[in-house]
This record gives C-alpha cells, structure tokens and sequence, in this order.
C-alpha cells in the first residue's frame, strides 16, 4: 500500500479546530499560536508544514522498523517533534502528554495518521508517553539535584 501524504486542513476546519482548542487549552493558548502562525510568510508556513509531516513519516518509518519508546532514534525525533511545536505555542509537558492522547482517540488525528500507517497513532500515543515520563524523571531529579546542593550549603 503506497503511503498517503497527511490531509491538510479547509480554512473552515482549521475554524472549527480552533474552537475545540479554546474550550479545550483556553483561549489564551489558541490565541498565541493564531498570532504566531499570522506572523509567518506564506512561504515560511509551507516549510513548517512540510518540516511537520517529515517528522511524522520519519516517526512512521521508525516505528515500521521496529523502534519502541526510548530508542535513541526515536527520543530525537520527538525532540524535534516538541521543537516543531514551538512554532505554534510553547508545549508543557500536559500538553504533549495531551496531544500524545489526541493523536490516538480524536477521529480526525486517527484518520490523518493512519494514512501514513494504519498503527501509527497507537504508537505515537505510547511512545510519547513514554518521552513526556522521561522528561518529567529528568525534571524531577534536576530539582532534586539542587534542593540536595542547597541543603549542603546551608549546613556548612
């Protein structure tokens, strides 16, 4: 089966995707990324979009190959996945655990990332699961780390 290009969004469904993002996230995040993206040339929201479904085909291709949660490969990609992100608004870490949901129960995600695999949004669910508890164990111990160092200096 040859692999099908995601399906870009009419004015009128990107209308509709905004609002279920405002009752959703709040209208202050949907503002922020509607004026981030206003911001951009016709041209440069071309390459955020292509830049976009290069790392979800890369995604695709890895988990085709067989990659799980934590591989190198895939920790990178999610990496840029979280970077590409930022051209629209800052991703916490509820948000990308979110979206992570999203992209395996929303119809639409469903029915989007299927065309690149039809078991891609189950496992782009797991996998960046995964990636959002490494980066919270990551946080967690960097917090650690200095509440340790702060209580060392305070007992000299």
């Amino acid at each position: 089966m040859a692999k099908q290009k995601m399906k870009r969004h009419s004015p009128q469904e990107q209308a509709h995707y905004e609002r279920e993002a405002r009752l959703q996230y709040g209208p202050g995040i949907v503002n922020e990324s509607i004026a981030r993206w206003g911001n951009y040339s016709q041209a440069r929201q071309d390459e955020i979009i292509a830049e976009g479904e290069a790392i979800y085909s890369e995604l695709a291709e890895k988990m085709q190959q067989g990659h799980q949660a934590g591989d190198s490969e895939v920790v990178a990609l999610l990496g840029r996945w979280q970077a590409h992100l930022r051209h629209f608004y800052e991703p916490n870490l509820d948000i990308l655990r979110g979206l992570g949901q999203l992209y395996n129960s929303h119809p639409e995600f469903i029915t989007n990332f299927q065309r690149l695999h039809a078991d891609l949004p189950a496992w782009l669910e797991r996998v960046i699961d995964e990636y959002v508890d490494d980066l919270e164990t990551a946080e967690l111990e960097r917090m650690l780390a200095e509440d340790e160092q702060r209580a060392q200096r305070l007992s000299q």
